[in-house]
């Protein structure tokens, strides 16, 4: 039987702490993969060839100024631990089949951080710009993605992309 999943919805976590209904938008990095063009002689053409993980940014648009949170993205030189957990539902021919947890977690510096737009009439937001070096993404427990920029860890569905390559360089 075909499934559908959807999310509709999540909740932000700063060092642990709870932010329910403070972020109207949580925006993850993506996962940009770098790659090198390699040409050769007697090669008709030309192949792009994975080199590595590129820096990761995201950003958290808050939806007013909190002074407990902004004490804590104002420091660069202090990660915070970010978290985003969602409801996970799985639609089917007969309608709702199962709602699972899907948990991101982020280690994170902020690198950019407004003080505000002010408007006559219009409710200001605030978005803080974050450079993430580790994210680790679960879905019911089980864990879909790993990447540490320090340690060269990089696991996909459990399994270690980078162990031959660490093994390889004597870590």
């Amino acid at each position: 039987m075909t499934e559908f999943n959807a999310i509709y919805n999540a909740n932000v976590y700063v060092n642990g702490n709870s932010q329910l209904g403070r972020a109207s938008q949580f925006k993850l990095p993506d996962i940009s993969v770098g790659q090198t063009e390699t040409k050769g002689l007697g090669l008709v053409g030309s192949v792009k060839l994975p080199s590595g993980i590129e820096a990761l940014e995201g950003e958290i648009t808050w939806n007013s100024f909190y002074p407990d949170v902004f004490t804590k993205v104002y420091n660069p030189f202090k990660a915070c631990q970010l978290m985003v957990r969602a409801n996970v539902q799985a639609f089917n021919a007969s309608g709702l089949a199962a709602e699972v947890p899907m948990v991101v977690m982020v280690m994170a510096t902020f690198s950019k951080n407004p003080l505000g737009t002010y408007k006559p009439k219009e409710k200001a937001e605030f978005a803080s710009t974050f450079q993430a070096t580790e994210i680790h993404q679960t879905i019911s427990g089980r864990e879909v993605l790993y990447y540490n920029a320090f340690t060269n860890q990089y696991r996909v569905n459990g399994v270690d992309m980078l162990a031959q390559m660490r093994a390889n360089i004597g870590m």
